[in-house]
């Protein structure tokens, strides 16, 4: 996929001119990343803001006991992060890391910065991303708050499934690898009790696991175990 396709096919840069493109493309620098490998730490300076090209990013922030707590996979082209720190200035809040070979692009801060005001549709496609990671925030938050691990797991299913599902003749594919810890994290829960419920999902056929990877085969009784 060439720069300026990526581009254009990315909600970031919607509705802009293919000129403009070739002009901003002339300013994003490839970056490469092998499975484990950091892209940033928590506390570090905030000078690139990062789209997602291919493979999968893993951010989480560190507890005061030494735990990691997932704020959010990244592992659809176009997704954009490590964008706060290039506004504010202020140091990463949280780190992240390749879960696959990754391919990233990324704009530094003065050039992002120099784009937001050549650019309208630039700086309007920029703060619909902000207000639907607002949003997003808001969600996890209220099913942290509200809602049980068996409730919290189904809920994240659905929601990665929506996101990186692929449709398959059995049903829908998550096209990420997910370890039991991974999913803990995302949920704020223990690995106990993930592996506890995802057998029971597993027993009562709304999933079928493998190496990984999960495939939906219920959608419709995960959403009544949201809702239960």
């Amino acid at each position: 996929m060439t720069q300026i396709t990526f581009l254009q096919q990315t909600a970031l840069f919607n509705n802009m001119a293919d000129f403009d493109l070739h002009k901003i493309s002339k300013d994003i620098v490839e970056r490469h990343y092998q499975p484990g490998e950091i892209v940033f730490h928590e506390g570090d300076p905030g000078q690139l803001m990062y789209l997602v090209k291919s493979g999968s990013v893993r951010i989480f922030v560190n507890g005061l006991d030494g735990s990691e707590t997932s704020v959010i996979l990244m592992g659809r082209p176009g997704q954009m992060f490590g964008e706060l720190a290039v506004i504010d200035g202020l140091p990463r809040s949280a780190t992240a890391v390749a879960m696959t070979a990754t391919i990233l692009c990324t704009l530094n801060r003065s050039t992002f910065r120099a784009h937001m005001r050549r650019y309208p549709q630039f700086s309007l496609n920029f703060m619909n991303a902000l207000s639907t990671r607002v949003r997003y925030n808001t969600m996890q938050m209220d099913s942290f708050a509200s809602l049980g691990v068996s409730q919290r797991l189904a809920r994240k299913l659905m929601e990665l499934a929506q996101t990186y599902g692929q449709a398959q003749a059995n049903g829908v594919y998550i096209n990420m690898t997910l370890t039991q810890s991974d999913l803990a994290s995302l949920i704020g829960a223990t690995r106990e009790s993930i592996n506890k419920n995802l057998r029971f999902f597993r027993r009562h056929q709304w999933i079928h696991m493998d190496q990984g990877h999960i495939t939906i085969l219920d959608p419709d009784a995960l959403r009544a175990q949201v809702a239960a």
